[in-house]
């Protein structure tokens, strides 16, 4: 049997050994590209941070930051902490403040994903070429440039598959930790990652320690303890064993909202659903009709029907009874009504296959490179339709539009995303197999893999509309599996030139 170096050997020839100076070169270009962008009129767009139903009241979170953290029900709170510190250090430039935070984010998660690239054997120009082509498209700018979780969640993802590969690879208390805490980070901003997501997580880290587990499963026992706090607390204060209470809201994006209007017009007066769940956008005082007010908290997050700047508080006691409602008729019509589950699934993976750039709260700052955009989505991505005007998409799909609204989206994502996961799959079974690939290699490509899988899966079949936005955090695994596909393309040609040469110089 080869061992783990021997097989890293034959994974990284020793002419090919990773150099600090691609490490500098990416910053170098990703310096330089924030630069044009800003010239081109990029500005960090913190606009959403009093509107976005994710966010508590900013004011709040300023002033009552622990107390509203606590009472948070529609959210895990780790991204309205982050969001809450910024704002109580820079009062008044937290917009250039979580800039900068952005700016380290792409940084370092650029440099972890071209860490990646080369442990796993993808040659140094190469991961180099492709780390760089990532991190300077529209898409992943604009990105960086808008308040919302998916930039963080992008590099706590790739920082954890960082360290679990030091970890496996060293087996060091210390990176197992670092791979705990960064799992813990993503669990606690994002709903999507469930309290057994993460006890699968712990469950793996502990079982693959071989020194130190006490100190490894302490921790990890620690960080589970914390989450599970979280679902305890909103279960004691709310009545509901989750990270999140907004899954009922969700079931008007994935049944309600895909009814057509003679359809909910029928359903209503037949007494099938509720009148009430019609706009999943209304503040609370529209709903006081339908359900019984709650008392008063004494807790403004929970009290005030708005937030300072005039957006409905969803995070209002009240949507805890509104809830109820859209899950009660959501759940009625995936049961009785499954084509119009169906048409929520057709529309989820339509918008999972979009380019990254193409999400319409990016306003402004699109509009000022949309030609480089649309440039890109064109090149890159094999979208041949401008698919910016969603208001006309939708037109066009009720007019029966068919199969060419596929040109609104990805062609080339459409095909690559999944033959890039058949091929990760391939070549991590076959190399451990016939024993090629090191366990630290196929193990982390193994949780790249199942995040890819994972979150897709849950962005899908539980969401809608806005699903490029939520593949965004594992674009950087797709980029890694990629960088492996072309890699192999590269060695195999090599091999049958060189054994071309072979023969040809023996005859």
């Amino acid at each position: 049997m080869a061992s783990a170096d021997s097989a890293t050997q034959t994974l990284v020839p020793e002419s090919q050994t990773p150099g600090r100076c691609f490490y500098g070169a990416f910053l170098a270009i990703f310096a330089a590209s924030r630069a044009i962008y800003f010239l081109l009129g990029l500005r960090f767009d913190a606009s959403g941070l009093s509107w976005f139903f994710q966010f508590a009241d900013p004011v709040l979170l300023r002033e009552r930051l622990l107390e509203t953290l606590f009472y948070l029900h529609i959210q895990p709170p780790g991204y309205n902490l982050y969001l809450g510190l910024i704002l109580k250090l820079f009062p008044h430039s937290y917009a250039a403040a979580f800039h900068v935070m952005h700016l380290l984010f792409g940084a370092v998660t650029g440099c972890a994903l071209l860490y990646l690239m080369l442990r796993f054997g993808v040659r140094p120009r190469l991961s180099f070429a492709l780390v760089s082509l990532f991190a300077i498209t529209p898409g992943v700018v604009l990105f960086e440039n808008f308040i919302l979780y998916e930039y963080l969640l992008s590099l706590l993802l790739a920082l954890s598959a960082v360290f679990l590969y030091r970890f496996l690879e060293q087996r060091g208390a210390v990176w197992a930790v670092c791979f705990l805490a960064a799992q813990f980070c993503v669990v606690m901003v994002r709903n999507m990652y469930h309290l057994a997501y993460f006890a699968l997580i712990v469950a793996a880290a502990v079982y693959l320690t071989h020194r130190n587990r006490r100190i490894v499963a302490t921790c990890g026992g620690v960080f589970f303890a914390l989450v599970l706090g979280v679902y305890v607390k909103n279960y004691i204060l709310f009545g509901q064993f989750v990270s999140s209470t907004w899954l009922g809201m969700n079931m008007s994006t994935i049944a309600i909202h895909h009814l057509t209007a003679p359809e909910w017009e029928r359903l209503v007066a037949s007494g099938e659903i509720s009148p009430a769940t019609v706009n999943p956008g209304a503040p609370i005082a529209a709903y006081a009709a339908y359900i019984h007010m709650p008392e008063k908290t004494g807790v403004p997050v929970l009290d005030n029907e708005q937030k300072s700047g005039g957006a409905a508080n969803f995070n209002h006691a009240g949507f805890l009874e509104v809830q109820k409602l859209y899950m009660k008729d959501g759940l009625y019509l995936i049961r009785h009504y499954p084509e119009v589950y169906l048409r929520s699934l057709t529309k989820a993976w339509f918008a999972y296959f979009l380019p990254t750039g193409d999400f319409p709260f990016f306003g402004e700052n699109r509009a000022r490179i949309e030609g480089l955009n649309r440039a890109v989505n064109v090149v890159l991505f094999g979208q041949f339709l401008d698919a910016s005007n969603r208001k006309a998409l939708r037109r066009q799909e009720a007019a029966g539009a068919g199969p060419g609204l596929i040109l609104f989206t990805g062609l080339y994502l459409l095909v690559g995303l999944p033959a890039l996961v058949i091929f990760g799959v391939w070549y991590a079974w076959r190399g451990v197999r016939r024993r090629t690939l090191p366990l630290a290699s196929a193990l982390t490509l193994g949780f790249m893999l199942f995040n890819i899988l994972y979150l897709t899966a849950v962005a899908n079949f539980l969401s809608c509309f806005e699903n490029n936005r939520y593949r965004f955090p594992i674009d950087g695994f797709y980029l890694v599996l990629a960088a492996l596909a072309l890699e192999h393309i590269l060695r195999r040609v090599g091999r049958r030139t060189a054994a071309g040469h072979s023969s040809g110089s023996t005859a």
